[in-house]
């Protein structure tokens, strides 16, 4: 799977989040960069779960919808309808 970008609102503040999914020892990672400084890796479990791992005190919310958001575009890639986005 390709970079991909997020871009959505929360708490009436504009996220633009680039995500950058890879494999490591068959496990897939996915590495959210919110800027240069800061960034959101998260583990995909056996159970189908994220978990995040922040670089620093991330706010929960924003795990969390970078999480779903992550699984939608995901599940999209999944059904081969290539997305490269999500709005």
């Amino acid at each position: 799977m390709k970079d991909f970008t997020l871009d959505f609102d929360l708490k009436g503040d504009n996220y633009v989040v680039v995500v950058q999914p890879h494999e490591s020892s068959g496990i897939e990672h996915y590495k959210a960069v919110l800027d240069e400084e800061h960034s959101i890796d998260y583990l995909l479990q056996g159970n189908g779960d994220l978990q995040p791992n922040a670089d620093y005190a991330a706010d929960p919310q924003l795990v969390v919808a970078i999480a779903t958001r992550i699984f939608q575009v995901v599940h999209v890639e999944d059904r081969g309808n290539g997305a490269t986005s999500y709005l």
